[in-house]
């Protein structure tokens, strides 16, 4: 894939302007190792998948790293001031476009896209009146701690200072950087880089921190090559935290101003906030019923929601076995039975529900609530195999498990179809997550018409779950449980044999 100056390499008529970057799993293993930034937003796939990005991200130092291979050597050496904006996640194994957009003797900014969309900016500020960067002080590279601080909102509204030993493996970074298009990087900019990535991913905010800008200025001070980091600000509505950092390194210090957003724990349902919008009752008492995307979010509360109401819930979930055990000891496990299955997989649906039939019998309900990650992109030729594939995966997620569902459901079943409140006001962003929502209405009517289950479309406003958990996602968000009440209400009234309903977010709210 790579050629000599590794995945960074020329496309279009002007190489020296834009070139094509693909960063993979290595290099974001390189990248921790050397920097000491092991984040598991980057490292461990687990955590990543219950993350708003759905799988693991590249650090922003790495991205500003292969970005700054366009940027003059000379520029490289006289830097004062680097500023990196990172506007959306850049992905593993993904085709990005890294473009310089803007060259002179002082300024010169890198951007990084993809479909036209900008997913980071790099600018670099140079001072040729000042001597050129000297090397760093050669410190011995003894490793960094592999398990990030964390801290909560409160903790951070309060204030945390945090100063430590730092030293990163530079010569492992510039190996680094070599293989990704950027040789001429001095390596007390690399330095700036791993501590500016290390002080968000693993000092504060840590484990739940997003890197979103930095200010980084060359500076004077000792060469003790501590690292300090100080909240200077942190705002409990949105989760956005301002940090001032200094890297000590003698000649070679920097002082930067980070910001960072920090995910707070999303709620999980529990029995005293379903109770909130939905009273305990025994109206679905010995019903089966099926919800698939079981394990977190809304799916988690309707089948929270379900069991207070006396159902035996089929909770079927793929990978957040953590989460799914949780949901069967808050609500028994004579209500949650669990089963793990991938429902995008036509075998392990198939398995999965042999087994369904063996013990449940006929299924009185199935309430289809997976959907992969959603992520902003654009109706543009460069983006047309990620909608495909987006498109693709949210469909199996409902149509394989509906196909099994459909021939286990009762006389009189129900189905229930997730869709979303996108489709009253289409967001620009979401082509793909509009085409499958739509896709899947379709399938929600085929059903209404041709099967005698009772169909529902819900079409639920924005929720606070991990999908919304961002900088602005959850401002304005309606509880999972809310949501669940509303769906679970409709399945206990009084409804004709058959056909569909719609539930927007006015009759669920």
């Amino acid at each position: 894939m790579d050629d000599a100056r590794g995945p960074l390499s020329p496309t279009g008529n002007n190489a020296a302007m834009t070139q094509a970057l693909c960063l993979t799993e290595e290099h974001v293993r390189r990248f921790a190792d050397a920097s000491g930034d092991r984040n598991p937003l980057h490292v461990d796939e687990s955590f990543a998948r219950r993350t708003p990005y759905g799988r693991r991200i590249a650090h922003g130092g790495l991205v500003t790293v292969a970005a700054l291979g366009l940027v003059d050597a000379d520029a490289l050496r006289h830097v004062d001031e680097l500023d990196l904006q990172f506007k959306q996640p850049v992905f593993l194994d993904e085709a990005y476009a890294v473009s310089r957009t803007h060259s002179d003797d002082e300024k010169t900014r890198i951007e990084v896209s993809t479909a036209e969309q900008l997913t980071a900016a790099v600018t670099v500020i140079a001072d040729r009146s000042r001597p050129a960067l000297p090397r760093p002080p050669r410190q011995e590279f003894r490793g960094t701690p592999r398990a990030p601080r964390r801290y909560s909102i409160e903790q951070l509204l309060k204030g945390v200072s945090i100063a430590e030993a730092y030293a990163c493996h530079v010569d492992a970074l510039a190996a680094l950087a070599t293989d990704v298009g950027a040789r001429d990087i001095p390596d007390t900019v690399l330095t700036w880089l791993g501590a500016a990535s290390y002080a968000v991913g693993m000092l504060v905010p840590g484990r739940d921190g997003v890197f979103i800008s930095a200010r980084i200025r060359r500076s004077s001070a000792d060469a003790s090559g501590t690292l300090s980091a100080s909240v200077t600000t942190a705002d409990d509505r949105t989760g956005l935290v301002v940090v001032e950092a200094a890297l000590a390194q003698g000649r070679v210090s920097a002082r930067m101003t980070l910001h960072a957003f920090a995910r707070p724990a999303t709620p999980i349902p529990d029995r005293s906030s379903i109770a909130q919008y939905l009273p305990p009752s025994t109206d679905l008492a010995k019903k089966q019923i099926l919800v698939v995307g079981a394990s977190r979010g809304l799916g988690a509360a309707v089948c929270g929601a379900l069991a207070t109401q006396g159902a035996t819930v089929w909770a079927a979930f793929a990978s957040s076995a953590e989460h799914a055990e949780g949901l069967r000891r808050e609500f028994g496990a004579d209500r949650i039975r669990l089963l793990q299955f991938d429902a995008a997989d036509i075998a392990q649906s198939r398995r999965s529900f042999a087994t369904l039939r063996a013990e449940a019998g006929a299924l009185d309900g199935a309430i289809l609530c997976a959907a992969p990650p959603l992520y902003e992109t654009a109706l543009h030729p460069d983006a047309s195999e990620r909608t495909l594939r987006f498109v693709e995966s949210s469909i199996a997620l409902t149509l394989v498990p509906l196909s099994e569902a459909v021939q286990l459901l009762a006389p009189q079943g129900q189905l229930v179809v997730m869709s979303s409140s996108a489709l009253n006001d289409i967001p620009e962003p979401w082509p793909q997550y509009v085409v499958a929502k739509a896709a899947l209405e379709g399938v929600a009517a085929y059903c209404a018409r041709h099967t005698p289950a009772r169909v529902l479309v819900v079409r639920p406003p924005k929720m606070w779950t991990d999908s919304t958990n961002t900088l602005l996602g959850r401002i304005g968000a309606a509880r999972p449980e809310q949501v669940a009440a509303g769906i679970v209400k409709w399945m206990t009234a009084e409804q004709p044999a058959s056909g569909e309903w719609l539930l927007t977010p006015e009759e669920l709210l």
